[in-house]
């Protein structure tokens, strides 16, 4: 007996006058089989709650919606569920895929605290000065970043800046650069000198 007319004979489309003996018998093993297995399933009861639900409805008294939340949340109540195999494997294909975008968005939280950026106030003193500007590794050594007088001789820019260590200096007034009197040095490579910042990221600052 091939696999269609054993599936056609159990799905009615075709008759078991039109079986042969071998094929009948194949049917009847299988279709006891099915009987078989269906037999604990079909033997549990429904229940239906529809009534039980309409009464609590009709008798409940009326909540204000965050109240009504609450209640659904937290009070305990029974619940029946029907199980079925190809309904278990949905939910732990759903639950699967949940765990996983929860793991991803947590590897581009990190990530994104990593590219976050901090603001860092450069000040330097340069009484009589009439311009000045910062440059470092951050700017390309280029006097992109102009500094302000906050107050007399008191000059200060904000920069912001993603987590590292950067190296950097003052250009006071278009001539060779300064340095910052409050910052550690550290050799430039060309025989001079560089300030030095180490920029925490958001996640190890806290």
């Amino acid at each position: 007996m091939t696999d269609d007319r054993l599936q056609q004979a159990l799905d009615g489309e075709l008759p078991l006058e039109l079986l042969t003996a071998a094929e009948l018998l194949s049917y009847r093993r299988l279709r006891g089989a099915i009987d078989a297995a269906l037999e604990p399933i079909e033997r549990t009861p429904e229940i239906d709650v529809s009534a039980a639900v309409l009464r609590r409805i009709r008798t409940a008294p009326r909540r204000e919606p965050l109240a009504r939340a609450g209640h659904w949340l937290w009070d305990a109540r029974p619940v029946a569920f029907r199980f079925r195999p190809a309904v278990a494997l949905a939910a732990a294909a759903v639950l699967a895929l949940a765990v996983g975008i929860g793991r991803r968005r947590e590897g581009d939280r990190g990530g994104d605290l990593a590219r976050a950026k901090m603001v860092v106030e450069f000040r330097l003193s340069a009484p009589g000065a009439h311009a000045v500007a910062l440059v470092g590794d951050f700017n390309s050594w280029k006097p992109a970043h102009q500094l302000h007088q906050t107050a007399p001789g008191v000059w200060s820019v904000s920069v912001p800046l993603e987590s590292g260590v950067y190296d950097y200096g003052f250009v006071v007034d278009g001539s060779a650069v300064r340095l910052d009197p409050l910052a550690p040095r550290v050799a430039d490579g060309f025989g001079g000198e560089s300030s030095r910042v180490t920029v925490l990221s958001p996640e190890v600052r806290s």
